[in-house]
């Protein structure tokens, strides 16, 4: 094995849902714009994959709802957002390093988060990030992978990926990874022992 790619919210991240805030702030009633229209949840994919710019996804909300959006300085999908790192996830990656792997994250985020992320200094451990909106796509599309491994000249067996979510790591497993859901540091740290990464 050669290389490791971490998901970032989840598994090196914690806080990092923002709909428990911004959902009331908009004066919607459901748990997840999804939930409240299945196409609130295409545009912000949309946007987590670059292809529409903030702007445009509240453009598609007022078009769905026929709702006015909050005016606020800044970034609206960046309001609530308030991540913190995992203390314990984050000391396997810098074991896994002092073992010469190279570890990257691969990151399904939009623009906001990823700003957010980099102020916070929390992408530092790694040696790169491969977030979706810059790459164009995002998991669980089997190219996601196999865009990273390309740019890391890294066969996929030779690849081990963790997200905690279980579609992702099977896309992960049909793009040829080696790959586990992540449930918490102490969980993944026996994974990375089987696959004698530790």
């Amino acid at each position: 094995m050669k290389l490791c790619i971490f998901d970032m919210g989840g598994v090196l991240i914690r806080n990092f849902h923002i709909a428990p805030k911004l959902l009331p702030f908009l004066g919607l009633k459901t748990s997840t714009l999804q939930e409240y229209d299945p196409r609130l949840g295409t545009a912000l994919t949309l946007h987590s994959e670059g292809k529409i710019s903030e702007e445009e996804f509240w453009k598609y909300y007022r078009e769905i709802t026929h709702r006015e959006v909050p005016h606020i300085q800044g970034s609206l999908l960046g309001k609530f957002f308030t991540p913190t790192l995992d203390d314990p996830t984050v000391a396997l990656v810098k074991r896994l390093k002092e073992k010469n792997l190279r570890v990257v994250c691969g990151t399904n985020v939009i623009d906001a988060h990823f700003k957010i992320h980099h102020q916070l200094h929390q992408y530092d451990i790694f040696d790169a990030v491969y977030p979706s909106h810059i790459l164009g796509i995002a998991k669980p599309k089997l190219e996601f992978f196999q865009r990273i491994c390309e740019a890391e000249q890294v066969h996929p067996e030779k690849a081990f990926f963790t997200d905690d979510m279980q579609a992702n790591v099977d896309a992960s497993l049909k793009a040829g990874l080696k790959g586990f859901r992540y449930v918490d540091a102490k969980t993944l740290e026996s994974q990375l022992k089987g696959l004698n990464l530790l």
